[in-house]
Parts: C-alpha cells; structure tokens; sequence
C-alpha cells in the first residue's frame, strides 16, 4: 500500500561535533519545502550544548525530539535508540555535519506517492504494469570542502553485484519502517560499517531499493591534520566493510574469494566455479571468429557468475586499439540505441564509479563473446527473428532482465574483437521502439541520467 502523505524522521548522530557545521545541518533541515517531518537528534557529547542550539531551530512542539545518550557506544547503538523513538513513515539518516537540499523531501514525497512503477513485458508479449512502494531511497550527492561543493556522484541504479564490492549508495539513505521491521536494528560493534551492514541485509529481504537522480544530499568531508590518524581511520573502515562483504558472501552460500585493493577504495569478489566442461548442458557459449580472448581460464571465471541462481546471461571486458577499453558492456538511450560503455578509457582504469574494474549489473553486455543460460534462452524462445543484430540482442536482454535474471559485467575476462558490426536496421530500430518504448522511454536503470548519453559516456566534463 503506497503512503498518501508520508511522515519523515530525520536521525543524526551527534558525537564530537562541531557546533558550527552542526548549525549548517539543522539550518538544511529547517528549510525543506515539505512540513510533515521530526527531527531526532541522538546526543552522545558530554554536554548539553547540542540540545540548545537544536532548540534554537525548531521551537515549534512536536518537530524536535531531542535525547540525551547515557552511554557512549557508537553510531549503531545511537541509531537504534532512534529508530526506537522514530514516529514517521520512512527514516531518513543524516550526517551532524552535513546538508540536504530545500527539496529533498519533497522530492522524496513525490517518489513515494508515485510509487515505483514497473514496465513488464513477459517473454510471450503479455505487458503489465505494476506500482511498488520503495523501500529504501537514495540519491546523487557531493562534497562540502570548506565553502565549496564539489565532486559530484552520480549513481547507477539499484546494482546488487556492485554493491557488495563497494558501497556505491552511501550512509545518506531513508528506510521504510516496516522494512526496517523486517530487518531489524543496526549491528552494533562494525564502526562506520554498520550503515553498510544494514543495506546488505536490506538486500537479502528482497528490499525495493529506489535511486533519485538528483544531487539533494551534500556531504562535509572534514579535515585531519595528521596524516597516520586519517590513514588509521581509512584502514580501520575498510577492514570492516571487508569483513561485512565476506559474511555476507558466506549467509548467501556464494563461493567467492574477496581481493582487497591497496588504496582501500573497494573490495573485489572472484569467484570460485566449478569446471564449465562437466556443465556443458546448462550454457551457450556465444564466441564470433574473429574475437581473441586474452584472459586464461575465461570460460570457468565466466560460468562462476552464470552458475548464480539470478544470473542469465555473462559477458565481458572488450579491449580496443592500444591499451584502451572498447567497451565493458553496453547502455541505451531512451530510443533504443545502444553506446558502449566506457570507450576509449584506459584499460587498467578503474572508470567513473568503479565501472571497468568491478563486476557488476548492466543492461546488455557484447553478445560476440558471452555466455547465456541455456534454460532461460530456451524458455524466451531465443531471439527474435524481426529484430536484426544490436536490435535483436538488446531485444533479447530486456527479456532477460523482465524473467526476473541479471546480466552480469565480469570486468576479470578481457577480449579482443577485430571486426565490429553492431548495425540495425531502421525498420528494426522502429519495432523495437515499438515493442519497448514505455521501457525504454525510462532509461538506461544502471546508468545515470545526469551523466553525457552517447559515445563519451561515464565521464564529467
């Protein structure tokens, strides 16, 4: 049931804070262009100073449920007390030192209400079209250094694969109550994890997770004058989220190794299969003469991914001329037309948001070399013979992502492709329009619409 007028708790921690940002916070707040919220300040400094300046913004009964904390046992502890006292619909978290936008609620209002609407058309042509009420928002965000905003990150849509190698959502998000009914409280013990925890587990009930396009969350990166402190700090976090990462790989039975980066910027899953050659039966290997592959053992690290329960179809990294990327799978405009995905990057690059260095979900992956599901191309039926060549393999992909499948990039299988042939014709292009155009007409849900669409994608000019 969608909520006709949601009621927001906003939380914040407050711990070691500096007074002036904090005031920065709460002024944020107190300028939303949407009433119905309360502000719960979690108090864990010694003094009552907090709870005075917070007054100082809402005076108003009934907006500011302000709490003194009687112990000093870190954010999660924190937020639970919270959540414990939260009245509204959706939990919102924020920061004590950071800033949302006048909007953000409003904007958030307008998500709800609308609910999220989802396009289907079943591998027969059937189309319906279904409302579900998110459950866990996000949105865009950048950074406050000193007076400045900078740094924009534009996010991707819900991405299961990415996530569980980088927290790529954030610590800005706002959680349905009776998700968080479901999933419980925070963990307690994980430091600066615990947001991330939380979304993991989010994942594994199956949580509506809902991006918002738009840079309403603005985050204060303070500054640490000694160097080994920040390093500590950096290391410390990142040992956490790996440790988070490797115990849910282990509660969802998957066999994977985790491969720690040096800079603590993400943490990559490898999988462990089984040898494709006694699995012959359960995939398509899909390999144009032409393509060279450059990667040993290609076809065991792409049948670990295609052996998951929700994956349908496996692709790869396609190298261009010199060390340069051709793409790592593809994105699609609105009518249907298809770009490769980080063209002409460097090969050994991470991309813009980890998007050539980390496996991930992506919409249509380069069909001259792949591995599909033979079930799930069984039962679709195959391709369809009124599309033609990019057409038909997009055509086909929509399917595969309507059967309820994902379609994995796998960034550790790098190809080589020397002739290139992705043209439709415009016949074709137009009874893919036709049959995909309200699906279409949404975008690309893994790439955002902020970003430049075209050939120079992933990229901020």
């Amino acid at each position: 049931m969608i909520i006709d007028n949601p009621f927001f708790s906003l939380i914040i921690w407050a711990d070691r804070t500096n007074t002036m940002y904090f005031r920065d916070t709460l002024a944020s707040i107190a300028e939303q262009d949407f009433p119905s919220y309360e502000v719960i300040i979690m108090d864990q400094n010694p003094y009552g100073e907090i709870g005075r300046i917070s007054g100082e913004f809402f005076p108003e009964s009934g907006r500011l449920n302000y709490r003194q904390l009687k112990k000093s046992e870190g954010r999660a502890y924190a937020l639970n007390v919270g959540l414990h006292f939260a009245r509204g619909d959706y939990f919102m978290i924020i920061g004590q030192h950071d800033r949302i936008s006048p909007d953000t609620l409003s904007k958030y209002k307008e998500i709800i209400d609308e609910g999220k609407k989802q396009i289907k058309r079943a591998w027969d042509g059937t189309i319906t079209e279904t409302s579900t009420e998110p459950e866990v928002l996000y949105c865009d965000m950048d950074e406050i250094r000193g007076d400045d905003r900078v740094n924009p990150h534009f996010k991707g849509g819900f991405n299961k694969w990415l996530l569980m190698q980088d927290n790529y959502i954030g610590e800005f998000i706002c959680l349905k109550k009776t998700l968080c009914r479901r999933v419980g409280f925070f963990r307690e013990g994980l430091n600066d994890a615990d947001i991330y925890e939380y979304l993991l587990r989010c994942v594994m009930e199956n949580a509506v997770f809902y991006h918002v396009p738009l840079l309403l969350f603005h985050r204060r990166m303070m500054e640490v004058n000694d160097m080994a402190v920040l390093k500590k700090l950096l290391r410390d976090s990142y040992e956490n989220h790996v440790k988070v990462a490797k115990a849910f790989l282990i509660k969802n039975n998957i066999d994977g190794d985790i491969v720690p980066d040096g800079q603590c910027r993400y943490w990559k899953i490898r999988l462990n299969g089984d040898d494709p050659e006694k699995h012959k039966r359960e995939y398509m290997l899909l390999k144009s003469r032409q393509v060279r592959v450059l990667t040993g053992q290609s076809k065991k690290i792409m049948y670990a991914y295609l052996s998951q329960p929700d994956v349908g179809i496996v692709g790869v990294c396609f190298r261009g001329p010199g060390m340069n990327i051709d793409n790592c799978g593809y994105i699609y405009d609105t009518d249907g037309i298809i770009y490769p995905a980080c063209y002409g990057k460097p090969l050994f690059s991470d991309g813009y948001e980890n998007r050539i260095i980390l496996t991930q979900e992506v919409s249509m992956v380069d069909f001259s070399y792949c591995m599909i599901d033979a079930n799930v191309y069984q039962h679709l039926k195959g391709f369809r013979p009124e599309f033609t060549e990019r057409d038909a393999i997009l055509d086909y992909c929509l399917r595969v992502r309507q059967s309820g499948y994902k379609i994995l990039y796998v960034s550790d299988v790098v190809a080589r492709n020397a002739e290139k042939n992705n043209d439709s014709s415009y016949i074709s292009n137009g009874a893919l329009r036709e049959r995909w155009g309200e699906l279409l007409s949404m975008g690309d849900p893994y790439y955002n619409i902020n970003l430049p669409m075209g050939i120079e994608n992933y990229q901020l000019y």
